[in-house]
């Protein structure tokens, strides 16, 4: 792994990764118990209560985590604070949030008594200014809220500390005209501030005046100093915000005050080891625990009052329930593969080869595979299921009762020959991992998916696993920072495999509508290829091809919880690709359930030649999905040396941007696989990028980037040529030819963006130069990336984003002709929907290929058949 390291010279500018900007949709009034706690006996006013919190408060009541990360730091912050001086301390780091996080460890640290006499009882005030921006509405307003605030702290008597977290807002030439400096200079007030190193040096170290009065403390970034054994960084300050307990779980909570409602839980520990952890568990499980692997997260049957005493014992990261998951649910051609099977020498390669996928291992996390059918034996000695394994608790059978898997394998890496090998799949020769997690009713658990994930990080060199499907998923609650399906696909990332995942069958309202927001988990995570499906309305030709009506589109509405009850949106833009995903023909497994509830998805075409060669259809996301699963094998086929994310780029690069379609419905566009191999087979194939110096050439000697184009079926059309990072789009041949650190193992484009106050986008060192971000969300003419109309603008407005014609307000109220009206929080007006909160289908409740409306996803658009 290259770690870049920059230091704090003179000039006090560093350069630091900046992690994902928070968009918040702040509700003022959420949370206000919290905010209003007058436990100190310390009088507030109506603005104090409304636009602060209690960080100390909260350490009481154990809702902060420790982290050990900033020890020295904090150790610094205590000693200026104890001495009294008059300069007040300001934590430098381009992260709010590490900012906050040391800020807590003092919290804490008062809270539990563990400070110098001098700071003993008091309170860590913290000014919510992402709440305090997003609702003042002039800088009068703002100065009048401030001094409110201030007035309390001073009132007081020396037992508050105010934390403020963008000070260069209050203090400078900049700042809005408040109090706050004349009770500073005037010794009246103590406080913490926050800052990025340029608004530091701007605002406050160049002025002479203000300087004299604060003293900064440099927060090193952990992510690029701190290194494990295997030269991996450490990774959990990076991970875990806001609440420990999942909003979920937090509701459970609030509407059992007993605290005797049991729950399947997953607690990500801090130490599974911990022998408090350990004793807490043991004592309120209800039969055995069970410990993922060798992970820090922990299965277990506890009371909703040990869920409280895990918040609050320090022992743990995060805990969410087990919830459920279920199925989210021609092709050689239609994709460009044909054209591509038969590579020449050349290219760095003294002898012709076929693209196949041999000898790539593909790990399908579904209902099973029946093995034996032709579709996984044609052309083969023996089945190319080459190992099975059931995480389903209480069975072990690996055959696919359900139907799901068995014909997802097959799109993936089918090798039937019959009807002229029409229904071949993308990968005929790749090696199947059947790693079964749903039951014979298409329902299963997240620990059993994570089991699954678990035992491929152990076996992922004995089966070359490159690319695990998933075909499934539940909806995004949690944040990508705390999700444990996320946070354990990024580790199948840093192990060098692509995780390519579904986006989910929520595209519409039970009326027709179209929905925005509906990403599931884990297809939510960045550094997984998140897949939704076209409709090629059965024809080979691309020139018809259409968007199906289900398929979910972003943003993702992941979100974290801070102390004060708000929520922090994800609004990560998914999904990355489309694939045709209507009315697919694969793999039928023998007496398979879903042609048992519906009889019409197979008809005596299909099913003629006896049960090890039946054929059905399906659609959905999940069909789409297997379709890039087949591509990414190609490509790691192709050059064993690519990246997760490099192959992730590839597809990306090369999609087909379909006309009238905006970003969120269709990500970079429709899968492309001519393009990304005749791109991807220019690239060096005998060097290992992971530790290859930034900026170096990609491209093999005497090898140019190929045109920007490719013609399938007789239709040509020129490819997307850019990327996406969390919030915005890249763009630049540099994407292509140059190597970027964001392209290890581990990493992602989001990795390479720095957000300012005011979440505005630029890159960092983590991308060479030419590479360009632009914040906007587009709808595609057609065209290469960035030609269309802006649909939606991240950063421009104070809580983050704006939609279209509209601005979207508070919590969930869309104001003007952007994407449709969403008013309240899932109120349907107008032609489209920004759903929050998983309202539409309800916390905890799982949408499928099979589930949703009366099974009309699972039965497909009603347009033209494969055949």
């Amino acid at each position: 792994m290259k770690m870049s390291i920059f230091g704090f010279a003179t000039t006090r500018r560093f350069a630091a990764i900046a992690i994902l900007a928070s968009f918040v949709f702040s509700n003022v009034f959420a949370g206000s118990v919290l905010r209003g706690d007058q436990s100190d006996g310390i009088s507030k006013s109506p603005r104090t209560v409304t636009f602060t919190t209690d960080l100390t408060q909260l350490g009481r009541e154990g809702r902060l985590r420790e982290n050990l990360s900033f020890e020295n730091e904090t150790a610094r912050l205590i000693k200026v604070l104890a001495e009294g001086d008059v300069r007040q301390p300001v934590i430098i780091n381009e992260d709010k949030a590490v900012q906050e996080i040391v800020v807590e460890q003092i919290a804490i640290m008062i809270a539990k008594g563990n400070v110098p006499k001098a700071l003993a009882g008091k309170s860590i005030i913290k000014v919510e200014t992402d709440v305090l921006f997003s609702n003042a509405r002039t800088a009068a307003e703002i100065a009048k809220i401030v001094d409110s605030i201030v007035n309390d702290a001073i009132a007081s008597k020396g037992q508050t500390i105010l934390f403020i977290n963008e000070l260069t807002n209050f203090i400078g030439s900049r700042a809005s005209a408040t109090n706050l400096f004349t009770a500073i200079s005037e010794g009246k007030l103590d406080m913490i501030g926050g800052s990025s190193a340029v608004a530091y040096d701007e605002q406050i170290e160049a002025q002479s005046e203000i300087a004299a009065f604060f003293q900064g403390i440099l927060v090193t970034d952990r992510i690029n100093s701190v290194a494990t054994t295997e030269n991996q960084p450490t990774r959990d300050e990076k991970r875990y915000r806001g609440d420990n307990v999942s909003s979920d779980l937090r509701e459970m909570m609030a509407a059992d005050p007993t605290g005797e409602t049991r729950v399947d839980v997953i607690i990500q520990a801090k130490d599974a080891d911990n022998a408090t952890m350990r004793s807490m568990v043991a004592n309120s499980q209800d039969g055995d625990s069970t410990r993922i692997g060798t992970t820090n997260t922990v299965v277990a049957n506890l009371p909703l009052s040990a869920v409280n005493e895990l918040s609050q014992s320090g022992t743990i990261n995060y805990i969410s329930p087990d919830r459920e998951i279920k199925t989210t649910g021609h092709l050689e051609t239609t994709s460009g593969t044909s054209l591509m099977r038969s590579q020449p020498s050349g290219y760095g390669r003294s002898s012709s080869y076929t693209l196949d996928g041999s000898g790539i291992g593909i790990a399908v996390l579904d209902s099973g595979i029946n093995g034996t059918l032709k579709s996984f034996t044609e052309g083969t000695t023996n089945s190319r299921v080459v190992y099975s394994k059931s995480f389903v608790s209480g069975d072990t059978s690996t055959a696919d009762a359900y139907g799901h898997g068995t014909h997802v394998a097959s799109i993936a890496a089918g090798s039937a020959t019959r009807n002229s090998s029409g229904y071949k799949g993308v990968a005929p020769k790749a090696n199947l991992i059947n790693l079964r997690v749903l039951n014979g009713y298409g329902v299963g658990t997240t620990s059993s998916l994570l089991e699954a994930i678990s035992w491929i990080r152990t076996n992922r060199t004995t089966y070359n696993i490159r690319v695990v499907n998933m075909s499934l998923g539940t909806p995004a609650i949690d944040s990508i920072w705390n999700d444990p399906l996320c946070l354990a696909v990024e580790d199948l990332n840093m192990d060098g495999i692509l995780v390519v995942a579904a986006a989910g069958n929520s595209g519409r309202s039970l009326l027709g509508q179209k929905i925005y927001g509906q990403i599931h988990s884990p297809g939510n995570d960045p550094s997984v290829l998140t897949v939704g499906a076209s409709n090629t309305l059965g024809t080979d030709s691309r020139t018809d091809d259409a968007m199906a009506s289900y398929s979910s589109h972003g943003p993702t509405r992941s979100f974290w919880t801070d102390g004060s009850g708000n929520k922090h949106y994800d609004h990560v833009i998914k999904p990355d690709i489309v694939a045709p995903g209507n009315k697919i023909i694969g793999a039928s497994s023998p007496g398979n359930l879903l042609v048992t509830w519906n009889p019409t998805l197979t008809n005596l075409t299909l099913d003629i030649t006896g049960t090890d060669n039946d054929m059905m259809y399906q659609s959905g996301t999940s069909m789409a999905t297997p379709m890039a699963s087949g591509a990414a094998a190609l490509l790691f086929q192709m050059n064993p040396k690519l990246t997760p994310t490099m192959v992730k780029m590839l597809l990306q690069y090369t999609a087909q941007s379909m006309n009238g379609l905006n970003m969120y419905e269709q990500g970079a566009g429709q899968l492309n696989v001519e393009g990304a191999v005749k791109l991807a087979r220019t690239y060096k194939f005998s060097t290992d990028f992971n530790s290859v110096t930034q900026g170096s050439s990609l491209l093999q000697s005497g090898q140019s980037v190929p045109a920007a184009s490719s013609t399938i079926s007789g239709s040509s059309f020129t490819w997307a040529q850019g990327t996406f990072s969390n919030h915005g789009y890249l763009k630049g041949s540099a994407l292509v030819n140059t190597y970027h650190d964001v392209y290890d193992n581990w990493w992602w484009q989001e990795w390479g963006v720095t957000y300012d106050s005011n979440n505005l986008q630029s890159l960092n060192y983590m991308f060479a130069s030419g590479v360009t971000i632009n914040n906007r969300v587009l709808t595609s003419n057609g065209a290469a990336m960035g030609g269309g109309s802006t649909v939606v603008t991240y950063g421009t407005t104070a809580n983050g984003i704006s939609f279209g014609g509209g601005v979207l307000v508070g919590d969930g109220v869309l104001v003007g002709d952007g994407l449709g009206v969403l008013v309240g929080d899932g109120v349907l007006v107008g032609d489209g929907v920004l759903v929050g909160d998983s309202v539409l289908i309800g916390i905890g409740v799982l949408v499928g290929d099979s589930t949703f409306a009366t099974n009309d996803v699972l039965m497909g658009d009603n347009t033209a058949y494969m055949r």
